[in-house]
């Protein structure tokens, strides 16, 4: 059996930007990803400034800067114009295998087509034959954590996720908010530009909107709104926001495995790259104190802060989206949010 002082599964945002900072030290670094691919996952795809500022992104795979945005009530609209992009929208697996190709070079073995049958205190097994042994164990492996499981942790808080993919020759570079309590009760729907086609969503947490009733009701919205889904393809995902921490003795978690996108939102990107980074820095320097981590969870805590007010505020909502709404046409208030992205 092989040893290694770290064993990343997971090769996603979080699990490649952890292998990336781990590779400045000697330590040994496998990294197990159990796809083909890199980055398969379905997801907006939108990075902010605050990515870029984590990740130098090239130009080539990003597919769109956005600039314009659209929040859209019932009875109000609100457009805006910002003086620079503050969305930038990449296709996943381009991302994914741009990441992954930033560790060549180093001394990090990375093995796709890996997946992680057991775990035990000490080993991981492989497709289950191949046992590798660690110091350290990191879960960066999203949704269905195999190691978020062995720590035996629930996940109880989660968002219920769908879209639609759409073709199209000609795709609206503007960035689309839906608020619509009827049909996406206390979160929204929206629509995003990708190259060749754009995608349309909506997401809850099915403790609250059963997905089945999530589902008709966001078919009665593309309907009322003349939408037409029958070329597009339809992709159905659970989003975790059930954060409980990141260090558990020697195994940690980052990313959607700890739980760090946002209950409200669905983001999570950027969550999973800051946490991805803390957990390397912290197995480097256990005395590390991430300020951008902190961040993180106070961003979250007011995302969920939100949600929950939204969710106790019954019939109010939609008058509450319209005020929404109606606030965001205040030239402070957009400048404020403009800024938040960067």
């Amino acid at each position: 059996m092989k040893n290694y002082d770290v064993i990343i599964v997971g090769g996603g945002p979080a699990g490649l930007i952890c292998a990336e900072t781990l590779a400045k030290s000697d330590m040994s670094i496998l990294l197990l990803e159990k796809n083909e691919v890199f980055g398969q996952k379905v997801c907006g795809g939108g990075l902010t400034r605050k990515d870029l500022a984590l990740l130098d992104i090239p130009e080539e795979i990003i597919e769109f800067k956005v600039n314009k945005t659209a929040v859209i009530s019932k009875k109000r609209r609100s457009g805006a114009d910002a003086p620079e992009p503050f969305l930038f929208m990449v296709d996943r697996v381009d991302l994914g295998t741009w990441q992954r190709n930033r560790l060549d070079g180093t001394h990090v073995e990375v093995r796709n087509n890996s997946k992680v049958t057991s775990i035990t205190i000490d080993k991981v097994v492989v497709n289950n034959t191949e046992e590798y042994g660690y110091k350290y164990l990191v879960g960066t492996d999203g949704y269905f954590s195999v190691v978020r499981k062995h720590l035996g942790l629930p996940q109880e808080k989660r968002l219920a996720g769908i879209q639609y993919m759409i073709p199209a020759e000609t795709v609206d570079p503007r960035l689309y908010i839906f608020l619509n309590s009827k049909r996406f009760h206390s979160w929204y729907g929206w629509q995003f530009p990708h190259r060749n086609s754009y995608s349309i969503g909506c997401c809850a947490d099915p403790r609250i909107v059963p997905p089945q009733k999530l589902k008709k009701d966001f078919h009665l919205w593309l309907k009322e709104n003349n939408i037409d889904v029958s070329n597009a393809k339809y992709l159905a995902f659970p989003i975790s926001y059930d954060y409980r921490g990141l260090k558990f003795g020697n195994v940690f978690l980052a990313g959607e495995a700890a739980g760090m996108a946002s209950g409200f939102t669905g983001e999570g990107i950027y969550q999973s790259l800051v946490s991805g980074k803390t957990v390397a820095e912290t197995i480097l320097d256990p005395t590390y104190r991430s300020k951008e981590m902190e961040d993180v969870l106070k961003y979250n805590r007011i995302q969920e802060k939100v949600m929950n007010f939204l969710v106790k505020s019954g019939p109010f909502k939609g008058a509450i989206h319209e005020a929404i709404v109606g606030m965001l046409n205040n030239k402070l208030i957009k400048a404020k949010i403009h800024m938040s992205f960067s």
